[in-house]
């Protein structure tokens, strides 16, 4: 961006010279019609490190302006305005962003209103009454006016769609518990041989698995080394994460042990029941 230190007008005289790129320029009318007592004009023409200034009795016959010829190249340019050392845009100018995304003014320059000088030699007058020849100055080469670019139109908003009404949430059916065991349960106690343990059987292998059993109620303190070897009776010290647990053994030679481990004060028991498989399938125990 501009600084303070860039050189203006006041450093390089009343004759303006852009930036040398070779291409042809044009001497472009430039306007501040707002407050402000030093006003400069700046943007890509000049690369945005020099400034112009406009001066109060410039070329613009718009009363209270400030303006000044600028040679700038043919095409469009992105143009602001130092306001007592102020970076703004013009109300006069149509605005654009830039890539930056900064609100700049921006002109066009284009050489195809240009009038064509007019061509022709002055008479010279000889005598003593001759008055003092006017020389005509023709328009360098290249050099053309400006062309400005109506205000840009105004962008009307797009409408969003609608959004579309949300599908009524079809209600699911209440869920009803009830104490009836399914039957394929009740039919794995049937003899291996018969067709209802192997329709439950089937059953049973299409079923998720179980959640697995934590790792603390898989050590039994039963069938483990005592710490009396004379009396069994006597069992190795519990985890209290074992305690008040159903332990369930697998069913051998038709029975069934269950266990529980309590405790009472500084001492644990641990209470074992034997119970034989039923026969009768629909016995349960």
């Amino acid at each position: 961006m501009l600084s303070t230190t860039t050189a203006d007008d006041d450093d390089l005289g009343d004759e303006f010279k852009g930036p040398n790129t070779g291409r042809p320029t044009v001497p472009t009318l430039i306007e501040w019609e707002g407050p402000g007592e030093r006003v400069y004009a700046t943007g890509t023409f000049a690369g945005w490190n020099k400034k112009y200034k406009l001066h109060r009795n410039g070329p613009s016959k718009k009363k209270d302006a400030l303006s000044a010829y600028v040679p700038i190249a043919q095409g469009t340019h992105h143009l602001m305005f130092i306001v007592d050392n102020d970076m703004r845009t013009s109300d006069k100018l149509p605005t654009a962003v830039d890539y930056t995304n900064i609100l700049v003014n921006y002109l066009e320059v284009s050489a195809e209103d240009v009038p064509k000088p007019a061509t022709g030699s002055a008479k010279e007058k000889s005598g003593p009454d001759a008055a003092t020849p006017v020389q005509e100055r023709e328009a360098p080469s290249g050099v053309y006016p400006p062309q400005v670019l109506p205000p840009t139109p105004e962008l009307q908003p797009i409408k969003a769609p609608l959004p579309e009404p949300a599908k009524p949430k079809v209600p699911e059916p209440t869920k009803k518990y009830h104490q009836n065991i399914p039957r394929y349960l009740l039919d794995l106690d049937a003899p291996e041989e018969s067709s209802r343990f192997a329709r439950a059987n089937a059953t049973t292998n299409n079923l998720p698995t179980p959640p697995s059993l934590p790792g603390f109620l898989g050590k039994s303190i039963l069938n483990g080394t005592t710490p009396m070897k004379d009396d069994s009776s006597v069992l190795i010290h519990p985890n209290h994460t074992v305690l008040n647990h159903l332990a369930t053994s697998s069913i051998k030679d038709n029975i069934l042990a269950t266990s529980a481990t309590t405790r009472y004060k500084q001492k644990f028991l641990t209470t074992i029941m034997y119970k034989p498989k039923e026969e009768n399938p629909d016995h349960l125990y």
